[in-house]
């Protein structure tokens, strides 16, 4: 692991100092360790993760309570309460690996949801 994702753990660094090249390199630790993503089981992996915008965003928010597990000494907890609820959806048939194989895939058609404007006024 680099000196850089060290030293943030230790300091506490500001989340928001993290940059692209600091996930890219702490997904590159993560799944050099990740020995239970299984093709034959329904599972998918994509080594360009970063073509999946919600891969991102998952792997984002995954890093940061990394970052704040390995100050605070909860790893095991980060571990079940943080990866293995991420990792059951991006690694689904239904993920945002679920078209990829060994190779990436380019998807021709993304579903996005829609979503429209509630009425003026709206609260809760």
């Amino acid at each position: 692991m680099s000196e850089h994702l060290t030293a943030a753990t230790e300091s506490g660094e500001d989340l928001e100092a993290v940059t692209p090249a600091d996930l890219v390199e702490w997904v590159s630790y993560l799944v050099s360790r990740v020995e239970s993503v299984d093709r034959s089981s329904g599972q998918h992996w994509c080594s360009q993760w970063w073509n999946h915008p919600e891969a991102i965003d998952r792997f984002r928010a995954l890093h940061e309570r990394w970052l704040e597990a390995q100050a605070d000494g909860g790893m095991s907890s980060w571990w079940v309460d943080h990866f293995d609820r991420h990792a059951s959806v991006l690694f689904s048939k239904r993920g945002p690996f679920g078209e990829c194989g060994t190779t990436h895939v380019v998807s021709t058609t993304r579903r996005i949801l829609a979503t429209e404007q509630p009425p003026n006024g709206w609260s809760w």
